[in-house]
Formats: structure tokens, C-alpha cells, sequence
């Protein structure tokens, strides 16, 4: 067997497309392929194996803007990686993450990986962990009702139009500024995954465009709402409500316009069932409703992330808390990360440098990544055995440095 790892070519790209749709289950045949415009990964953003010159497996990374703890952070967002059955199980995709990561580290492209993946457990053998969960609620516009010292939502909601996305980007851009795992949104997402204008894998049936609802307080836009509706099914006597309300996409830039956008969506009186697939885990509905059990909340890991040259990946998000701590690192694929190193985090910023000090914390790669992106503190990652921390551990002082002001949170795919 020869196995040679490199970029797609433009006379190639049919082939490369064809890959993740057999693996992903999306195949409908050749004619659907050709049909297919642009494959939205440039042949420099990809990575494949060739098996006797035969395409086999792919792999691609988007180069996206993320938000750390409020800091802007370059990142590559890892796309369609899949292996067509008859190569499975021979390292490809092994083979390309670390033809990946070294290159990104030599050429001192994005320090950081992230990725949304159908199934966890192939990523976490390559030193990624879930950096984020998803939250997904299912309720009835019935039963949404507030606990008693909610304060009233007292602004006013209007259709949004097509021009005004400027707007909804605006409010979007103010919302995620503090926060911790949005995107810096591409056209493309808008287009897709907000305003329903393209299918989305991962939404449940085709519900088609998003309507848009703006809220506004004294005339300022502070909020909006991006949904579908879709009839389901009835009763089996053909009476009752029968409508699905899947909420895309939500901004508040006030405390009082998250409660309207769940007063909104109570409005539906044809429907059974609000969808809101992807919330934050400090969502604040749970803390709000009158009989927060209605919302059947379900819990799901997320963004899986990965430290691709440590040095250069921690001083870009802002610290907690000032303090100094020394850790010994363990990377089995990128060894250049396998060392001592000290974090010192300040006014002015963070520094990362090694050191011949005696290690104060000892962890591997992929629980570092959940404390960069403040998935889990350090005292907890001892607490669970993914770190082991010296008898004078100072871990209060660790778990303020870490802290980020809001949950990790990605509410796009890539």
C-alpha cells in the first residue's frame, strides 16, 4: 500500500466531495455530486490520504475568529473528516492530524483546533476533549411561563426584514463580545444556519427560511429571534395543535429581551412543541421559568477542542484572576508541547514560558484545552483525575485564573 498525505487538487474536488457525503449519509448518487458548486474547503484548507493514489480519507479546517473569554483567537475549525468504508481502520486520519498539527505548528498558523464532531470518542484519541455542552430544550408554548420576580419584558417586537442583516450582525457582534467559543460569523452561516436559506445538517427536518423577529426598548433594537415553523402531525381525531417552532438563532443585549423572546414564542398557538436546539449550559431559562421541568432539557457534549502548540495558544484568551502556576505537559502527537511550562497571567496579559521549576500541575494535553476554554477549573480536573496537582497545590488561586465570565458555547456548525 501506498499512502501519501496531501491537499486535494481543483480536477479533484468531485472526488473529495464525495467522500463525506457517502460517510455522513448524504450520498444520492454521482449526478448529485456534479451538481454540487463550490465545496466551501479550498484545496490549501484541506488535508487528504491517498491509498494507491485512490482518495480515501478527507479532511479540511476552516480559518475562523473565535471569542476566548472575550478575546479574539484564531482557530482552525476542522470540517468534513471522514474515511470511505473499504480504507477504514489502516491510521489515515491518524496520519493527517499529525501531518496537520505539525504544519500549523512550523508555519505558526492557528495555535488552536476545534471541531464538532458526530461521534467524540474518535477525536478524544488524538488529544482533543469536549469543550463545551449543548443544551436542547423541547416545550410546549403552554407551559412557558416566568417566576413571579421576573421582571416584564416592556419593549416591543417588529418583523425584521431581508436588508437588515447590517442589524442583526450589529446586535450579534455586541452580544458575543464578552463571551466565550462564538464565531466571528461568515456569510455563509448567516445565510444557512440563521436565516434557514440553505438545509443545515444537524437541524431536525427541512423547515425552511427563518422568520425574524426584532425586539426593541425605546425605539434601540436590544434583540431578536431567528425561526421556522413546520406542521408535524395532529391528533389522531385531526384537532389540537400540530406546528414545531425550531428557534435557529437568538441574541439579547438585555436582561428583559430574553424574556420576550420566550413571551414570542409562547405566542404560537398552533404548536405543540418549541425547538431551541443549541443553548449555552448558562442559559439562563432554566433559572427563570415558572416550572422549568416543562423545558425537557437535554444535556450534550459540544465543541471538542485541541491545543496545537500551547506556547503560543494560552496568552490569547484574558485570565481570571493574576497568579503564577507551573505545569508539566504531556503530548503524545505533538511532542514539541511535551515539556514545563509557566503560565504567568497579569494586568497586562498572560505568558507562557518554559521552565526547569518544579511542576505544580501535571496533565495532559487534553485537559489543558477544557481549562483554556473553561469547560472544567483545575481543581475539578483533580477532583476527576484528568490532573494531579502537588500537596500545596494553591487550586483556589488556579480556578480564579481560569475562570471565564461566561460558559464555553458554540452555537454554529462548521
Amino acid at each position: 500500500m501506498a499512502l501519501e498525505i496531501r491537499p486535494y487538487r481543483e480536477e479533484e474536488a468531485q472526488a473529495f466531495l464525495r467522500v463525506p457525503a457517502i460517510v455522513f449519509g448524504n450520498y444520492a448518487g454521482e449526478d448529485q455530486i456534479r451538481a454540487r458548486g463550490d465545496i466551501g474547503i479550498r484545496p490549501e484548507w484541506s488535508l487528504c490520504a491517498f491509498e494507491d493514489g485512490k482518495l480515501a480519507t478527507t479532511y479540511g479546517a476552516y480559518p475562523l475568529v473565535m471569542r476566548l473569554n472575550g478575546a479574539k483567537a484564531p482557530v482552525a475549525g476542522v470540517t468534513v473528516v471522514g474515511t470511505l468504508p473499504w480504507y477504514r481502520r489502516r491510521g489515515h486520519l491518524r496520519k493527517i492530524m499529525e501531518t496537520d498539527f505539525k504544519r500549523r505548528y512550523e508555519e505558526r498558523m492557528e495555535p488552536i483546533a476545534a471541531l464538532l464532531a458526530s461521534v467524540a470518542a474518535i477525536y478524544q484519541r488524538y488529544g482533543y476533549a469536549v469543550c463545551s455542552t449543548a443544551v436542547r430544550y423541547q416545550i410546549d408554548p403552554r407551559m412557558v411561563n416566568f417566576a413571579p420576580t421576573v421582571p416584564k419584558a416592556e419593549g416591543t417586537w417588529r418583523e425584521g426584514t431581508p436588508d437588515e442583516l447590517p442589524l442583526l450582525e450589529r446586535m450579534y457582534r455586541e452580544f458575543t463580545k464578552p463571551r466565550n467559543g462564538y464565531l466571528h460569523r461568515a456569510p455563509v452561516i448567516w445565510d444557512g444556519q440563521v436565516l434557514g436559506r440553505q438545509p443545515v445538517a444537524g437541524n431536525p427536518g427541512d423547515f425552511g427560511p427563518s422568520l425574524v423577529a426584532v425586539y426593541e426598548e425605546g425605539g434601540e433594537p436590544k434583540g431578536y429571534v431567528a425561526y421556522a415553523a413546520k406542521f408535524f402531525e395532529q391528533s389522531p381525531d385531526n384537532a389540537g395543535p400540530g406546528q414545531r417552532v425550531l428557534v435557529r438563532d437568538y441574541v439579547w443585549n438585555t436582561r428583559s429581551a430574553y424574556r420576550a423572546i420566550w413571551e414570542h414564542v409562547k405566542t404560537f398557538d398552533l404548536a405543540n412543541r418549541i425547538w431551541m436546539n443549541c443553548a449555552p449550559i448558562d442559559d439562563p431559562a432554566p433559572h427563570i421559568m415558572l416550572d422549568p421541568r416543562e423545558l425537557d432539557a437535554t444535556h450534550r457534549d459540544h465543541l471538542l477542542g485541541r491545543i496545537i502548540d500551547v506556547e503560543r495558544a494560552l496568552p490569547l484568551r484574558p485570565y481570571g484572576a493574576e497568579g503564577r502556576v507551573v505545569f508539566e505537559l504531556r503530548d503524545e502527537m505533538c511532542p514539541w508541547n511535551a515539556d514545563r511550562w509557566a503560565l504567568e497571567a497579569g494586568s497586562g496579559g498572560a505568558t507562557v514560558s518554559r521552565t526547569k521549576d518544579a511542576a505544580q500541575l501535571t496533565l495532559d494535553v487534553s485537559a489543558l484545552v477544557q481549562l483554556l476554554f473553561g469547560q472544567a477549573s483545575p481543581s475539578l480536573a483533580v477532583r476527576y483525575g484528568r490532573a494531579d496537582a502537588a500537596p500545596d497545590a494553591p487550586l483556589a488561586l488556579w480556578d480564579a485564573m481560569w475562570r471565564t465570565e461566561y460558559a464555553p458555547f458554540c452555537p454554529d456548525w462548521f
